[in-house]
């Protein structure tokens, strides 16, 4: 059992996990699908908003989906869809919400989080700076499209990554920054013979802390070549 910890945003209203009733229980039987509790609180539009929520994840029909028991208080009180409606449309009001649309979205939502910390305590227990699984099956794709990335950084500049498929599917990685100057390297190998399938390069540089300009090369079986230009605000 793993006791989960962080926050989540659902709608426009943060979440906080109460660490000492949020957890993820696994199950031998069950493999990586684990059952989940969480309890959290968020204040919104002069509320207090707590949430407790059963659920697992499970398999059906050759999907992961997540079935999930919420069940929202607050105070001061309000019934469970006026606070569907407060936390989606910012006011009590339940004339227009949807009846489906709460159970999507917290849905998708806890999704996110579980998957989250996952990643965190397993980069963490692994000695890594990242740790990441993407499961396009949650959304509807499929299992063999499941992809792993690590990634370490060597030293402040420098950071080496590595990304597989349950296809067999590698990617190699590595990007050094320094001084506003960024060069990205990648290389894509097929599964099986391991042969070369794409490689792409990547040079850029910040001109100012708010725009930067970048020119790319990508080989597989055709070449191509990009300039782009990047503003932050």
């Amino acid at each position: 059992m793993e006791a989960l910890w962080g926050n989540f945003r659902l709608w426009d209203s943060l979440f906080t996990l109460d660490s000492t009733a949020s957890f993820l229980r696994f199950f031998p039987d069950r493999g990586i699908l684990p059952e989940f509790r969480l309890r959290a609180q968020a204040e919104t539009r002069g509320y207090k908003v707590f949430l407790e929520a059963r659920g697992e994840f499970l398999r059906e029909n050759g999907r992961v989906k997540v079935r999930l028991e919420p069940h929202f208080t607050s105070e001061p009180p309000l019934s469970e869809p006026e606070i569907y409606a407060l936390l989606t449309l910012g006011t009590p009001d339940v004339t227009r919400l949807a009846e489906t649309l709460p159970q999507v979205a917290l849905g998708a939502a806890l999704e996110n989080l579980v998957l989250g910390q996952l990643e965190r305590e397993l980069a963490r227990s692994l000695g890594l700076d990242r740790f990441q699984v993407q499961l396009p099956l949650l959304q509807g794709g499929d299992l063999e499209e499941t992809r792993f990335s690590v990634g370490k950084y060597l030293s402040p500049e420098l950071f080496l990554g590595y990304q597989l498929d349950l296809r067999g599917e590698q990617t190699l990685s590595a990007q050094y920054r320094r001084d506003g100057l960024t060069f990205s390297l990648g290389s894509t190998f097929l599964p099986g013979d391991g042969r070369l399938a794409r490689f792409t390069f990547t040079l850029g540089y910040d001109l100012t802390p708010a725009l930067g300009l970048s020119f790319s090369l990508e080989a597989a079986d055709t070449t191509r070549f990009g300039v782009g230009a990047l503003y932050r605000w």
